[in-house]
């Protein structure tokens, strides 16, 4: 009766975690559907101004992190289902940046635990000296943090004086990747029947 009750215990766990997987939120919204449904969501929460930069990509402006900041929204090129959200920090001098991303590195790694890290600095050979007293770490435009979730990755990265903040939906993304091999493979076709 014992080993019943604990392989129906593990049952019900395992349903729950892989029903939990979903996709990934932002602002508490799942990054997932048409990308006008996606816009007009996070235009109830209070983001505005939404423009379009590109094809399948809008900006908006909206608080995000107590910060006044620019918010990109991709959507795949066939389908028009979102799958990344960037937001863009306001830009900051050297050391405010360098607080920004530890204290960005923190919320983080509470809510999704510890990411992986890469700092540009290091990998300068002068750099490398571990023993010299008063080493500091210089933040560099491109160095990063990335943290994974079952339903995607989100990357805070240093730009050029500014911090970025990109959510990757790991279902749409893979949507993305299927109509841009498709598109490749039609052009392929298409172009081989000309020559």
């Amino acid at each position: 009766m014992k080993a019943q009750n604990i392989i129906l215990l593990l049952l019900i766990i395992l349903l729950n975690s892989c029903s939990s997987i979903g996709h990934m939120e932002f602002e508490n919204i799942p990054i997932n559907g048409n990308l006008d449904k996606f816009i007009n969501k996070l235009i109830k929460l209070g983001f505005t101004d939404p423009q379009l930069v590109k094809e399948n990509q809008i900006k908006l402006n909206g608080v995000f992190l107590d910060k006044n900041c620019e918010i990109y929204v991709f959507a795949t090129k066939k389908n028009q289902t979102v799958y990344k959200v960037r937001v863009n920090l306001p830009v900051e001098v050297q050391d405010s940046l360098q607080s920004s991303f530890e204290k960005i590195q923190k919320t983080y790694s509470s809510k999704y635990g510890i990411g992986t890290t890469r700092y540009k600095q290091y990998r300068i050979r002068e750099r490398l000296m571990f023993n010299e007293p008063g080493l500091t770490r210089h933040l560099m435009t491109g160095d990063y943090t990335r943290y994974f979730t079952a339903s995607g990755e989100i990357t805070v990265e240093v730009q050029d004086g500014y911090i970025s903040i990109t959510y990757v939906d790991n279902v749409n993304y893979e949507i993305r990747k299927r109509e841009s091999e498709e598109e490749y493979e039609k052009d392929i076709n298409y172009n081989g029947k000309v020559e």
